[in-house]
């Protein structure tokens, strides 16, 4: 009987130890769960970053990312305007601005994280030494309409041509990031600069509104032919609308799109699985659904789509754009006659 109750006093001791200690009664893994609340500000289409929240919140009970987007320039109006004035909501950055990023990052703005599976994506995707990453790959190409154009398309110089004086769409600079960073990109190339735009001025094109807008247009007719993302033209094209697209032979305009977690957040450990999300198999699946061009070595490319290494490209020198921004959008507007 003695021993009996010393045994159960020893069980006692025991569990009681166990349950100072933090580690009684555990489920495990639960101290690894990811909860609360994270505000993503994002340029991204919002029924796909809805999709992705959706999937991840799923995968992650107890989570929740509110969305917060906009074009990518009135965006980072907004964030710097916010940053300026001492705080923002936001926990996650995810647009098309990559100098601004690179801004962020030596500013002590954004934060360095480590998320797992960044292991799985090459090292070029990786920015400013793990403060932001690489989610997917985009490119702003040449799309036309194939009942409007029955010429081969090869790329810059087909804007060009009279035959569609008037039917050339592009988005414009003050709404998207993607061209902001094709106006960059162009202007010091030596094959292109700003004798460029001005041959293409006289070609009377729309400067209008967002690269979706210049896709759908592409699409039913409005435009013959013009610049929009890849993954956009594919889309329709996929659709069945009367679209094709090439990558330019002088080099097409890689895109990037970072992501990264402020400094300021409350919730980092959920920012950055966030991030780790996109980057997995499951969230690079979800992407490449959309028709992006996945990061993660795991993810096979979509069949007929070209490896990045397969892509030739336009540099874009990001201290130049950070740095001549302004001039840049002033002399742009002025070549199209843009208020």
């Amino acid at each position: 009987m003695k021993k009996g109750i010393a045994l159960l006093l020893c069980g006692l001791l025991f569990s009681v130890a166990l349950f100072a200690s933090g580690k009684a009664e555990e489920p495990s893994g639960a101290s690894d769960a990811m909860t609360g609340t994270i505000t993503l500000y994002t340029s991204e289409t919002l029924t796909d970053v809805q999709g992705y929240v959706d999937a991840f919140e799923k995968s992650h009970p107890g989570a929740k990312v509110e969305i917060f987007r906009l074009g990518t320039t009135e965006l980072v109006a907004r964030l710097m305007s916010e940053l300026k004035a001492g705080s923002t909501p936001a926990d996650v950055v995810w647009f098309a601005d990559m100098a601004l990023f690179e801004q962020l990052a030596s500013d002590g703005t954004l934060m360095k994280i480590n998320p797992p599976e960044a292991a799985n994506v090459p090292k070029q995707y990786v920015y400013f030494d793990g403060k932001a990453y690489e989610v997917r790959l985009i490119y702003q190409i040449v799309a036309y309409n194939t009942k409007l154009v029955t010429k081969k398309v090869t790329g810059w110089s087909d804007l060009l041509d009279p035959q569609f004086k008037g039917r050339v769409g592009s988005a414009s600079p003050f709404v998207s990031g993607a061209t902001v960073t094709q106006v960059a990109s162009v202007v010091q190339d030596s094959a292109l600069g700003w004798n460029y735009y001005e041959q293409l001025a006289k070609n009377d094109p729309v400067i209008t509104g967002g690269n979706g807008g210049i896709a759908q247009g592409i699409a039913s007719g409005e435009y013959a032919i013009g610049l929009t993302i890849d993954f956009m033209a594919r889309a329709q094209k996929d659709q069945g609308a009367p679209v094709d697209y090439v990558y330019q032979k002088e080099g097409a305009i890689y895109v990037p799109t970072p992501a990264g977690v402020l400094e300021s957040t409350k919730n980092p450990k959920l920012a950055t699985e966030f991030i780790n999300y996109l980057m997995s198999v499951p969230g690079q699946k979800e992407l490449q659904a959309n028709g992006y061009m996945p990061v993660n070595k795991n993810v096979p490319l979509p069949e007929g789509i070209p490896s990045a290494a397969d892509i030739k490209v336009l540099k874009t020198d990001w201290n130049f754009l950070q740095n001549n921004r302004d001039q840049i959008l002033d002399r742009y507007a002025k070549i199209f006659g843009i208020d």
